[in-house]
């Protein structure tokens, strides 16, 4: 296992802690096998060491240790390297230091016993690990600091280490103040969206768009494309990497006029739901929908499918008989939480923190519109009794600030708590990745993000990389509530239903990204903007709005 360069520096140790590889001299061992261990009882101290992004798990043994013979389900420390002497001489022996690269870790296991806990190497070599000074959970937590954790779906005790945290990235919300009231980002913008909604936007998505399937064609990949999520093409990855001498940088290129299509009227809607009630033509629908939104009057009912609330291929009876059986289910998630009693709740800690943190956001959530607004609004209950079903619906993920944001402008339109909640399950089903806690998602998308605008728009991006803004970061809540924040709720509908037909492509949202930053490239630029002023122009951006 390599060791950390002499440069690196300590972030992080434990005392108190023992360690046991379970492999046999690098092979493991077999079930029920009799043979003799070599062990060393001792304690010792647990580091982890940095190097730019580089970090290392070293275990240092106390000085002392005593060699023992063991079976082995009992506690030992043993030698990484495969002695050279017979195992069977009383040859004294000492523990040694453990390396173990972040890099090769796969995974974290927990145990019953909360001292205890797992490492799973990449090459199956397990390490089991006692934590006699304090527990594995804390130990946890503060590993998070250091490596991107993913949360196993099989075990609430598991968890795949997905690699190193970038400094940069891992900011709090609290640091970015991703909730609080902001002052004002991209007023020039949204001035031509509030006269021709979206045709400025479109028109930025045109060149975007353009590039990628006609300019971008080169084969070598820059450091970091191949993570690119396959959302952004057809293929099975993401086939756009470089431009090339004959494509000019996108900032510099000229911009098409693009015009929206008209949104699906009724007419159009009815000529695709056939007699029974089966909607037809799918991908024409999608397109119609992807190009011009849709009529107000007809969301309370197309929305349900664009959430797969509903499915295209149910009948009138069918849709029906479903949407029956989810209001059913949706009182039975009520009734599970409105049962608790107040002993309940007093020993169910962490069911009482997520009903606080609820009613907290409820009575901030968009107060300003008349829906919400006033004391003791019927509303109001609604919101907050979806976002507590919801939270019994998936209590693995509970409920994370902002989720208010997705439901509030999905109430409104249907204005019945059951329709409500299966729509804003739908929408989560899409969005959930962006409320793990780990925020591994959000991380790729920042990536993803910072890759996208270094093709499109190399200048642009080596120049917020000399302002320390080339990680994106001011990009966070765009991406964690789509845009909610940024938005007019009228605009949000629009631009919502746009993303929910899934085209051009899955991860389009990034590109609506790209295109806000496009459009404000030279505001950015032309000041020699620094990391504050840059946020204060992508505030701006949206204030007036």
């Amino acid at each position: 296992m390599d060791k950390a360069p002499d440069e690196a520096k300590e972030v992080y140790n434990h005392h108190g802690v023992i360690i046991r590889r379970l492999d046999r001299y690098g092979e493991r061992e077999a079930a029920g096998s009799s043979a003799n261990f070599i062990s060393f009882i001792s304690s010792g101290t647990m580091h982890i060491l940095e190097h730019n992004n580089d970090r290392w798990i070293l275990w240092v043994p106390e000085e002392k240790s005593l060699r023992v013979e063991s079976d082995p389900t009992e506690w030992e420390v043993v030698n990484t390297e495969k002695p050279k002497h017979n195992p069977g001489n009383d040859e004294k022996l000492e523990a040694k230091k453990i390396w173990i690269n972040l890099n090769d870790l796969k995974s974290l296991q927990l145990r019953r016993n909360s001292n205890k806990m797992f490492f799973d190497l990449k090459d199956n070599t397990t390490f089991d690990v006692d934590f006699q000074n304090g527990d594995a959970y804390n130990f946890i937590s503060s590993f998070k600091s250091y490596a991107i954790l993913e949360k196993s779906r099989r075990s609430r005790q598991k968890y795949y280490v997905k690699g190193s945290v970038n400094r940069e990235l891992s900011k709090s919300f609290a640091e970015l103040d991703l909730f609080g009231e902001q002052g004002n980002l991209v007023a020039r913008f949204m001035k031509d969206l509030h006269d021709r909604p979206f045709e400025t936007t479109l028109t930025a998505f045109s060149k975007l768009t353009g590039a990628v399937a006609s300019g971008l064609t080169g084969s070598a990949r820059p450091e970091g494309a191949s993570n690119i999520n396959h959302g952004l093409s057809h293929g099975d990855e993401y086939e756009v990497i470089a431009t090339t001498s004959q494509q000019p940088s996108l900032g510099m290129s000229p911009r098409p006029e693009v015009m929206r299509g008209p949104p699906l009227s009724v007419e159009e809607w009815m000529r695709h739901a056939n007699d029974d009630g089966t909607i037809s033509r799918i991908e024409s629908l999608l397109q119609t929908i992807f190009r011009g939104g849709i009529d107000h009057a007809l969301r309370y009912d197309v929305w349900k499918y664009l959430l797969n609330y509903l499915p295209f291929r149910l009948n009138h009876t069918e849709a029906a008989e479903l949407r029956r059986m989810k209001i059913k289910e949706y009182q039975t998630l009520c009734q599970q939480w409105q049962s608790f009693t107040p002993g309940q709740e007093e020993r169910f800690s962490l069911f009482r923190d997520r009903k606080s943190l609820i009613s907290k956001d409820v009575n901030r959530t968009d107060r300003t519109f008349e829906y919400f607004a006033g004391d003791r609004n019927p509303h109001l209950d609604s919101l907050n009794n979806i976002l507590m079903s919801y939270m019994m619906y998936n209590f693995d993920l509970g409920y994370v600030q902002g989720m208010s944001d997705l439901l509030s402008p999905i109430l409104m339109l249907m204005d019945n708590e059951p329709d409500a909640f299966w729509c804003f399950v739908g929408f989560m089903d899409r969005t959930m990745g962006n409320f793990m806690m780990e925020q591994t998602s959000m991380k790729e998308q920042l990536l993803q993000l910072a890759c996208l605008l270094q093709i499109l728009d190399p200048e642009l991006a080596n120049y917020l990389n000399a302002h320390e803004s080339g990680n994106l970061f001011f990009c966070f809540r765009w991406l964690l509530v789509l845009f909610k924040r940024e938005f007019s709720n009228e605009d949000i509908m629009i631009i919502w239903e746009v993303f929910w037909t899934g085209l051009p492509c899955p991860n389009f949202h990034l590109l609506f990204c790209i295109a806000i930053l496009e459009t404000e490239r030279e505001q950015i630029m032309a000041n020699d903007n620094g990391l504050s002023d840059i946020l204060a122009v992508s505030f701006d951006f949206f204030a007036d709005h």
